[in-house]
């Protein structure tokens, strides 16, 4: 991770701080369990009933 002090005179023990902050933040997102609202599968259909020909199957069934 690459840091550019674009303001002001940051010394080296603030930077480590501001480095240690990034880390903390990014280790907790990466903790936290997934939502079931935010997983793609959910967007994949499912297989139709009756395996390869399902798909002719459903025509009949109506």
């Amino acid at each position: 991770m690459e840091l550019t002090v674009v303001r002001g005179q940051a010394t080296p023990e603030e930077l480590e701080a501001v480095v240690a902050a990034v880390f903390r933040r990014l280790a907790e997102a990466a903790e936290r369990e997934a939502s079931a609202w935010s997983d793609p599968s959910g967007l994949v259909r499912r297989p139709l009933p009756g395996g390869g020909d399902g798909w002719r199957l459903t025509a009949w069934a109506s």
